[in-house]
């Protein structure tokens, strides 16, 4: 009788382990950086001291300036300048990618690194197992990626954890990454040009069927954006070596655009969730959203209060997403949201997948989701900048051709509507 209640008992105990572990936000206060916050010119020296002990470090970034901030919609634009600019490099390509599979895009980026390691050019990769597959259907890319010589490592979400390089890596008994997706999107270049945003390597961003952006930056925070690549390497038990001067070259031109890194590393590190509802709480005039997944009750009431101040807001969404709950949980919220003055614009024939706020000239951009995973649980990245210049790009390229073509969202309108939208916006902790 005491071993028939001793098993319910442990599993009981052991899902609520693994509920608080994957489940569970904490939240530290990350945002705005101190005056301990590592610089541009302090990266290469925070880099160095990094020991590796965690999958990432929760490094706290100064503010910093671009020389610039380019921004390119849609894959069939963004890809051909992120190849073009692989193949220029001469010493380093550091890629940090949640999604990247053995399709067209992936495979000609995986053979273009090919090309590159047989002319001397170092090739670093951070990939994500439940994005990218590299144990599963996409092995042989990584494989012979692998065997040409770069260095792969490999955040696991499900277990078994492995650290170290791929193929070989060995059993982190930690299990550390459990429920813990990297999301993040970076590209370094030769230490000087990096690009981010929210799109993966894969062909549905770069046929159109996901609808997204990346922006390209030099200047001086990529030397930031580097010494965020360089020790969530070595967080995956990467090797670094001891010269890491070269990777941090001092930029032709350091940029007067203000500019911050922000990330988000689990364990309570959330400055970019921070800094998002920092910069929403800001807006006076005007606040454009774009985000694919927006369930989070704090950030939609956050935009909400922005529209009952005066503020125009615009937000764009799709008409049919890849996340029929997370849609369904936003459409409860429509009512409301029009009641406040938010207008909602839903995008026919492709999946929004951009995560962009523009709140008058502060402009943000990167992986960040405005859900409960991307804002508090997995590994998130993004760019602020102050840029009336960047604001005005996104107003001409990106939001009004989109509203051009949407369509204003409607509320659910039948009972059976309303009740799944209702629950869907229930469970939106969960989605």
């Amino acid at each position: 009788m005491k071993l028939a209640l001793i098993a319910p008992v442990v599993g009981v105990a052991l899902f609520a382990a693994v509920h608080r572990r994957v489940l569970g936000i904490k939240r530290e206060p990350s945002w705005p950086p101190g005056p301990d916050a590592v610089t541009a010119d302090g990266a290469l020296e925070a880099t160095r001291a990094f020991n590796g002990g965690t999958r990432a470090a929760a490094l706290e970034f100064a503010w910093s300036t671009a020389a610039t901030l380019d921004p390119y919609v849609e894959g069939v634009n963004f890809f051909p300048r992120i190849l073009a600019d692989v193949e220029a490099a001469r010493e380093s390509v550091h890629i940090l990618m949640f999604g990247w599979r053995e399709g067209e895009i992936g495979m000609r980026m995986a053979e273009l690194l090919g090309r590159k390691l047989g002319e001397g050019v170092e090739v670093r990769v951070i990939v994500d197992a439940f994005g990218s597959k590299p144990y599963k259907q996409a092995r042989e890319m990584f494989t012979r990626l692998a065997q040409a010589g770069a260095q792969i490592v490999v955040n696991d979400l499900m277990p078994p954890d492995r650290d170290g390089l791929f193929p070989h890596g060995r059993i982190d008994p930690r299990q550390d990454e459990l429920g813990r997706a990297d999301h993040r999107k970076l590209y370094v270049i030769d230490g000087a040009t990096a690009w981010t945003g929210g799109a993966g390597i894969e062909d549905h961003f770069a046929n159109g069927g996901f609808h997204d952006l990346m922006v390209r930056v030099t200047g001086a925070v990529v030397r930031q954006m580097q010494a965020a690549f360089l020790t969530s390497f070595r967080g995956h038990g990467g090797p670094l070596g001891d010269d890491l001067a070269p990777y941090f070259p001092a930029p032709g031109d350091p940029g007067e655009i203000p500019v911050a890194l922000a990330q988000v590393i689990p364990g309570g590190f959330v400055a970019a969730a921070q800094a998002i509802a920092e910069q929403i709480e800001a807006a006076r005039e005007r606040l454009d959203v774009m985000n694919p997944y927006m369930t989070d009750g704090d950030m939609i009431e956050r935009i909400r209060a922005a529209a009952e101040r005066g503020v125009k807001v615009r937000v764009v969404v799709s008409q049919a997403s890849n996340n029929a709950m997370a849609t369904a949980a936003l459409r409860h919220r429509y009512a409301s949201l029009y009641e406040a003055g938010v207008d909602v614009w839903e995008l026919p024939g492709t999946v929004v997948h951009a995560k962009v706020v523009v709140a008058d000239d502060l402009v943000s951009f990167g992986t960040v989701n405005l859900d409960a995973w991307a804002l508090y649980r997995n590994s998130e990245i993004m760019l602020l900048a102050r840029s009336a210049e960047l604001a005005a790009q996104l107003e001409q390229s990106l939001f009004a051709p989109d509203i051009a073509r949407c369509r204003r969202g409607a509320p659910p309108a039948t009972t059976r509507e309303r009740l799944e939208s209702r629950l869907a916006d229930r469970l939106a902790y969960y989605l």
